[in-house]
């Protein structure tokens, strides 16, 4: 099992390699879905994947992002040097770009941002030729045993930061600011105050990710791969986390891993997961950033001093918290204590502490200290052997390679020259540090400059030896890759239609009536109104209608969808496909096929890869863009889900279990903005969907007609009555209604 870490700088990079990383993954400075990290670069790239793989350790480069069209030729720049570079696998998000990708030979990780979470995903990504499944961060144990039986290697994230919604799909940072997540540039609103209920936290601000404790049961289901998140974490993070996870996945624990994990980095302490923990443990509603380890208690107030009764190692020069209530009060570095009687006496700011208040240590000084200290080389065997009036020959051996050079004759030695001639072989070079140095110099001198030169020669022929033994024997590269069955040949480009998404069947009717087609999206698949939903009328002629495939089919939510489809698939002409899983199905039930919002589709190559009859552009895109793209359909009309939430937000905010759901369809969050409605989708879980504070009307600034008609008008949320005006308005060219927008289609994203 593969310990994967992150690296978004070079000391964390050493760091992780150091302390056992079997596999480090970063990013260039552009396409990765880190921009905010140091990262690396083109020209430097080379020189750390070597290090690497002299210790055997892999390097995944990260080409993350969504790429638009006018992108595609750095990207290719990038992608060639990162291969020559040595770059064991790329992590990919945008199937549009796959041939430029496939071109490098490099194999392929399907990035967690696309959504991959079944059994179904993973087959078009195998499809596809990615080899491995980043998966989303939802799944489950059950997920990753149905996953795995695709054939692909299965990663899986077990520690750091979770996004709190579904992976690739967040657009909140994108339309709150224009720094779009799927661009590698989120500025995190999640981690914001909202209200709702009369509540008010941090209530998008998930927990941060501590699988430790059940790496024997992700082993029984499959991964392949462990995958710790926190390329914008420190170098201390870094190393901490490799650590600890390293000595539990070998079964050799210290027994104080978790509290070095709480102390390198917790938001709000931390959670097991989605697939595990009740929404209570998966929310920090109190604390939105690093909480640390609970180490001691106030007990005494005084004039720039608190005393504090220790229950944890507190030393100078630690980072401490305190927190009363849950809630956080101050911060600062213990720069002085002294010990009296059984309590510490910490120099602070005091103002505002008061007795009783709990103190955290959320950085560890000795500890930051102890594991950056660690160090990692790779051990030489030198022989010497000279003769005076012969070449002197220096040979290095290490990990069953060796190197060979030899220098200009020898002069005789006038003494002993061996003591020197050992200075110079155990002096560290680099990567090496010498085991052993067997000297045979007879009479000969060689002058301490010649050794020297002789030294660092054999050992950079060494390393390249090394180097070409890591590539012979585990680099991998891919000659050619069988095109799956549908590339290069479903899309309609002859069809001029637009689509009306609505969960009434009424609504369906009046799209059909207006010249669009009609996509249902059913909000509760056990729902009793369910049958005499599907029993209506305009289900008697498929001819137009869609089925809009739920963004999230985890294993029990896939077993409820086919239940569905096996009785109601001959009322839709076509499946409207969100994700990869949502895709298969459509295949799978000869369907076809309209590619959703949730594909994130940036440029024109995407319908070259992927089995669409249609496709629905990302809603990121500017008219500019989208006109340059080949007959998309424009998302004109509704309010963009910015996030797909799979913890539930009703009982964070009213309390309640399943049995008793308290769910009335009028859930909203808050904040300085105004209310994102939240909308419920219940399969077999439920998920939620957040909205925009604003509709997006494109008829506040442009005509339908700039698509030639190919637009999606989003009703879910809409009444017959809204529904009806809408439509008729687009159709005669009636003006938008106030405090709409237009999106990004004429600001765009970074």
């Amino acid at each position: 099992m593969e310990l994967l870490a992150p690296a978004g700088n070079i000391s964390a990079l050493k760091a992780a390699v150091y302390n056992g990383a079997d596999a480090v993954y970063l990013g260039l400075d552009m396409f990765n879905a880190r921009a905010k990290a140091e990262n690396f670069t083109i020209e430097n790239i080379k020189e750390h994947i070597d290090f690497c793989h002299l210790y055997g350790v892999k390097v995944y480069i990260a080409f993350n992002t969504c790429i638009k069209q006018n992108e595609l030729i750095s990207l290719k720049k990038y992608v060639q040097a990162a291969a020559e570079a040595g770059a064991d696998a790329f992590i990919v998000t945008d199937v549009g770009a796959l041939g430029i990708f496939r071109e490098s030979g490099v194999p392929l990780h399907a990035s967690t941002q696309m959504g991959i979470h079944n059994y179904e995903g993973a087959l078009i990504a195998k499809k596809l030729g990615y080899t491995r499944v980043v998966l989303a961060r939802e799944c489950t144990e059950e997920d990753i045993r149905q996953v795995k039986k695709a054939g692909l290697e299965v990663e899986v994230f077990v520690h750091g930061a979770l996004c709190v919604s579904f992976s690739g799909g967040c657009l909140m940072s994108s339309f709150m600011s224009g720094d779009s997540g799927n661009r590698g540039r989120c500025n995190q609103p999640c981690r914001l105050k909202y209200s709702c209920n009369g509540r008010s936290g941090y209530l998008l601000s998930a927990a941060d990710l501590n699988m430790s404790d059940r790496i024997e049961t992700l082993r029984r289901a499959g991964a392949d791969s462990l995958k710790a998140e926190g390329r914008l974490k420190t170098e201390y993070y870094c190393g901490e986390v490799v650590s600890a996870y390293r000595a539990m996945i070998d079964g050799k624990p210290r027994g104080d891993e978790n509290s070095r994990l709480l102390r390198a980095f917790n938001r709000g302490g931390f959670t097991k997961g989605y697939g595990i923990d009740d929404t209570d443990k998966l929310i920090s509603a109190k604390i939105q950033n690093n909480r640390g380890e609970e180490s001691g208690e106030v007990k005494a107030c005084g004039r720039g001093y608190i005393d504090v009764a220790a229950s944890k190692d507190i030393s100078v020069g630690d980072g401490l918290k305190i927190v009363r209530g849950g809630e956080e009060i101050c911060g600062f570095t213990a720069e002085k204590m002294e010990k009296k009687g059984g309590v510490l006496r910490i120099s602070c700011k005091s103002a505002g502490i008061k007795t009783g208040d709990k103190v955290y240590v959320t950085f560890d000084k000795s500890r930051a200290e102890e594991v950056l200290a660690v160090k990692k080389s790779i051990p030489v065997d030198f022989t010497l052997t000279a003769k005076a009036g012969e070449e002197p020959e220096l040979t290095a051996r290490a990990n069953g390679e060796s190197a060979i050079v030899r220098g200009e004759k020898c002069e005789r030695a006038k003494s002993d020259g061996r003591a020197a001639a050992e200075r110079v072989l155990y002096k560290s070079q680099g990567e090496f540090t010498t085991k052993t140095a067997v000297i045979d110099m007879g009479d000969a001198f060689i002058p301490a400059s010649v050794l020297n030169g002789m030294r660092k020669e054999v050992l950079d022929l060494l390393k390249q030896k090394l180097l070409n033994k890591y590539n012979k024997e585990r680099l991998v590269r891919i000659s050619s890759y069988t095109p799956a069955e549908w590339e290069g040949g479903c899309f309609d480009a002859s069809s001029n239609k637009g689509y009306v998404i609505s969960s009434l069947p009424e609504g369906l009717k009046e799209a059909k009536k207006y010249g669009y087609n009609a996509i249902l999206q059913i909000t509760d698949y056990k729902s009793k109104e369910l049958e005499s939903i599907m029993k209506n009328d305009v289900f008697n002629n498929t001819f137009g209608n869609y089925l809009a495939i739920p963004l999230i089919l985890r294993s029990p939510d896939m077993k409820v969808m086919r239940a569905f489809l096996d009785k109601y698939a001959d009322k839709f002409e076509g499946f409207y496909c969100e994700n990869f899983g949502a895709i298969q199905l459509a295949l799978e039930y000869g369907k076809k096929i309209v590619g959703g919002i949730g594909l994130n589709i940036y440029n024109n190559n995407c319908i070259n890869f992927l089995p669409l009859n249609d496709y629905t552009a990302s809603v990121e895109l500017t008219e500019k863009e989208l006109l340059c793209m080949q007959k998309p359909v424009v998302y004109a009309y509704g309010r963009v889900r910015l996030m797909t939430l799979t913890h539930c937000p009703v009982k964070l905010n009213f309390g309640g279990d399943c049995a008793r759901c308290r769910y009335k369809g009028d859930l909203e969050y808050r904040d300085r903005f105004g209310a994102y409605p939240v909308s419920r989708c219940r399969v077999a879980f439920c998920y939620f969907a957040l909205r925009n504070v604003a509709l997006t009307d494109i008829t506040c600034k442009t005509k339908p007609s700039a698509f030639g008609g190919k637009i999606l008008l989003d009703m879910v949320n809409c009444s017959m009555e809204d529904i009806a005006r809408t439509l008729a308005r687009y159709k005669n060219g009636g003006a938008s209604e106030s405090g709409v927008t237009s999106g990004h289609l004429f600001r765009g994203v970074k």
